[in-house]
């Protein structure tokens, strides 16, 4: 590359060319700014330490364990660096500094530049949600020295760093981050080279690609095609209202354990009384006029015809964006009741029943008074 000092654009008029220069997500964030956070915290409390807390989080939804620490890593990708930004805080809010220097500046700098990474990446923004992004960049420079005083940094003025000044003026003059993020084009990498390359049978390759990549452009133009006559067809009578987020559940075709019965479950699973309590819910399936008391009172003298269930260990929900955005990617939870057991090496592998909130209105409002504190057993009965 060589140097340029009369560019194109140079005597253009109302012309900035620096505005061309979007905020990147991908690279400015994830793998500029919290890499350089990981490092540095790395460096202020020792990466023995940083690794040894890693390895002792305790596993919950969308949290990914570092089983063997961050400092082990190499060329970390954007995801490892998403999940290790929820973690960020678990592993500092009350660790103490080598010299005894007090955390209070560490963690209020994590926490700043966090919340600049997850506000940065609202899809739709108002006046309030970018001033409360300029208030976090501001706490972040607040805070930041305290890093220069340990001896990790000798200075801040870096480009990725000083690039965080200008989203708030991008984002009111092109629009959110998500239209700029380079995420998107890193995925096309694997959809349009990587997969396609799979498809072959790795010699000549570009001609099998080439024609891999038309076939699949060519379905996917008859499928959105086929979709907008169905839509057509379904306006021609007046709007359609519009749909609300679609909730998918997939479990496992083959159960973990095919036949335990009510006493081993309540044992291995914790799940005491589940012969009355699965009564109830049949009665109520049964008779939905029926009030508690008298599910209750009938419940009681039921003898289910069959004594032994299948368990699942793990059941994963997809939820769609709250807001109806259609490129926004599906929530993923995985939901998990898995029994203590032994490893391959005979070590004892300690249970996880996981919590969870069952909306128990029958299809009303999802509000506060209608949620219910459950614990996870993941049955299926079968007849016996």
């Amino acid at each position: 590359m060589k140097p340029v000092f009369h560019p194109f654009w140079e005597e253009l008029p109302y012309s900035n060319v620096f505005v061309a220069i979007t905020p990147d997500i991908l690279h400015q964030l994830y793998q500029g700014m919290v890499k350089h956070l990981v490092a540095w915290l790395t460096a202020a409390f020792g990466p023995a330490e940083i690794d040894a807390r890693c390895s002792r989080l305790p596993p919950s939804h969308n949290i990914r364990i570092f089983k063997n620490g961050l400092s082990i890593l190499s060329r970390v990708t954007g995801q490892e660096h998403k999940d290790m930004s929820r973690i960020l805080l678990g592993l500092i809010v009350d660790l103490q500094l080598p010299d005894g220097t007090p955390t209070t500046h560490v963690v209020r700098t994590v926490r700043a530049l966090l919340d600049f990474l997850y506000l940065a990446q609202y899809p739709s923004h108002s006046d309030d949600t970018l001033s409360y992004l300029d208030k976090a960049l501001k706490r972040f420079h607040a805070s930041k020295h305290i890093f220069e005083a340990l001896g990790i940094r000798a200075g801040f003025n870096f480009p990725k760093l000083h690039a965080l000044a200008h989203y708030v003026s991008s984002i009111k003059l092109i629009g959110t981050t998500d239209n700029c993020n380079t995420e998107a084009t890193e995925r096309l990498h694997i959809d349009l080279a990587k997969n396609a390359y799979r498809s072959t049978n790795h010699k000549d390759v570009y001609p099998q690609m080439t024609k891999w990549l038309e076939r699949r452009e060519k379905v996917l133009r008859h499928a959105k095609f086929i979709e907008w006559r169905i839509k057509t067809a379904d306006n021609a009578n007046g709007p359609a209202a519009p749909t609300p987020p679609v909730t998918r559940i997939h479990i496992a075709r083959i159960p973990n354990a095919k036949s335990i019965t009510f006493g081993q479950l309540s044992l291995r699973h914790g799940a005491v009384d589940f012969e009355e309590c699965l009564a109830r819910f049949l009665l109520t399936q049964r008779y939905p006029d029926w009030t508690p008391v008298q599910v209750a009172n009938v419940a009681r003298d039921i003898r289910l015809p069959f004594k032994t269930v299948a368990t699942f260990n793990q059941l994963k929900i997809r939820l769609a964006d709250a807001q109806g955005i259609d490129d926004a990617p599906d929530i993923r939870i995985a939901i998990r009741a898995r029994p203590a057991s032994l490893d391959s090496l005979g070590r004892a592998v300690p249970g996880r029943f996981d919590t969870v909130l069952a909306d128990v209105a029958d299809g009303g409002d999802f509000t506060v008074q209608v949620l219910r504190i459950c614990r996870m057993v993941l049955p299926l009965h079968t007849h016996r």
